[in-house]
């Protein structure tokens, strides 16, 4: 399976991070301007939510063993975008 990207709503990526196991979920930043992401870190459900809903645009990543919502903030619309200094990335297991 190659990586898939599709849109999701915030309703769908809070039902991913609900089905997704434990009581957190990992989340990197990538700087843009350097080109780098952190080691990431790991937040409550939550927390992961509410960062869901202050998003403009989520992108949904998956292959065969992950899946990320990529947190959009910054996008004007989207096929001529600006991207701005971070973008922060959910990443959740892939259970099937």
């Amino acid at each position: 399976m190659e990586m898939q990207l599709r849109f999701v709503t915030k309703e769908e990526a809070h039902k991913l991070i609900d089905e997704s196991p434990g009581n957190g979920i990992y989340v990197l930043t990538y700087k843009n301007t350097t080109g780098i992401s952190n080691t990431g870190q790991y937040i409550k459900k939550k927390e992961g939510k509410k960062m869901v809903d202050k998003a403009k645009i989520l992108i949904l990543s998956e292959d065969e063993i992950s899946r990320k919502i990529n947190l959009h903030k910054f996008f004007e619309c989207f096929p001529n975008y600006r991207r701005k200094k971070t973008m922060k990335s959910i990443l959740l297991p892939k259970l099937e």
